[in-house]
């Protein structure tokens, strides 16, 4: 028998060597790994400061304009003044920069009815030239009792100078009247026209010292008829304040009856303050929290922090 036979063991490869050997298989796993993670983090409801950190104002114009071929005209111009909240464009990303969900708001009777169709457009126009004109009278004639008033007055005292700047005033308004009715006048029935609107807002949110910051959002065109719809405006530079929390549309379901919280924005000389107001809320009925502590554009949020969309119109909308 041959005694110089030697016996090999098996060879024992390391831990990592073998992650390395199958490597596309352990990369996998850690990519998926990571991402699971990273949902679970994005799925976290928001806490009571996120809640409080959400939300902002939204002021500005709502303008009702007539688009024809070459003009664009303003017929009705509505300040706006609501609350809104700070959104995530894709739940599973921080995609808010910038973004702001609010409602649509304006004059509910010019987004109903005749203003609706494009054929009753003549009619509206005529309408309106007919208003204008007569509003153009009065304030011409209050125009002239105002420079007579002025001219005959002699004494230059603190109630002269309260009329001269009221005069003043009447008189740019009276021009601004007088430009609006010329244009309508030059309108003919017969071009393609249509009515859209052109919004210009401003946000204002509290920053970590509860100080108010404003910020202005690009210029928003919408068609009719979209009053007390949810919009999503968006900030001229594209930046979520730090002291921001934007929320987010995650696709879980909820239930159909919990308790919520609407979050009420408080606004003081200097500084902005927030409210949580609870209530409850069934699914496709109205809540119980009263308009004035639930304004349109208050985001609503459930008992766990789930963000389940904006107040419109004693309703909640969710997107």
């Amino acid at each position: 028998m041959n005694k110089n036979i030697i016996s090999h063991k098996p060879h024992r490869s390391s831990p990592l060597h073998t992650l390395w050997r199958h490597w596309p298989l352990t990369g996998g796993a850690l990519v998926l790994v990571a991402a699971l993670v990273w949902l679970g983090v994005r799925l976290l409801p928001a806490s009571e400061s996120n809640m409080r950190a959400s939300v902002c104002f939204v002021d500005g114009r709502s303008n009702l304009c007539l688009v024809t071929d070459h003009d664009t005209l303003i017929i009705v111009s509505d300040t706006v003044h609501t609350q809104g909240v700070w959104v995530n464009k894709r739940w599973w990303w921080p995609s808010c920069n910038g973004r702001v969900l609010t409602i649509q708001q304006g004059r509910s009777y010019t987004d109903q009815g005749a203003w609706l169709v494009a054929d009753s457009l003549p009619q509206l126009i005529a309408n309106q030239i007919d208003s204008l004109g007569a509003l153009l009278q009065r304030k011409t004639t209050e125009r002239h009792e105002l420079q007579y008033y002025l001219r005959c007055h002699g004494v230059q005292d603190e109630g002269y100078q309260r009329i001269a700047r009221y005069a003043i005033e009447q008189a740019r308004e009276t021009d601004s009247l007088a430009a609006i009715y010329k244009a309508l006048k030059a309108h003919q029935p017969k071009k393609k026209a249509r009515l859209i609107r052109v919004g210009h807002y401003q946000v204002a949110w509290a920053d970590g010292d509860g100080r108010v910051q404003r910020a202005a959002c690009e210029p928003i065109v919408t068609p009719i008829g979209q009053l007390g719809r949810s919009m999503t405006l968006r900030t001229l530079d594209h930046a979520t304040p730090w002291a921001a929390y934007a929320v987010s549309n995650t696709p879980l379901a909820s239930a159909p009856t919990k308790k919520i919280f609407a979050v009420k924005l408080c606004a003081t000389d200097t500084t902005l303050t927030t409210l949580l107001v609870p209530g409850r809320y069934t699914k496709g009925v109205s809540y119980d929290i009263p308009p004035l502590l639930a304004p349109n554009g208050c985001p609503v949020f459930s008992s766990h922090g789930r963000f389940m969309g904006v107040i419109s119109n004693n309703k909640v909308n969710r997107n």
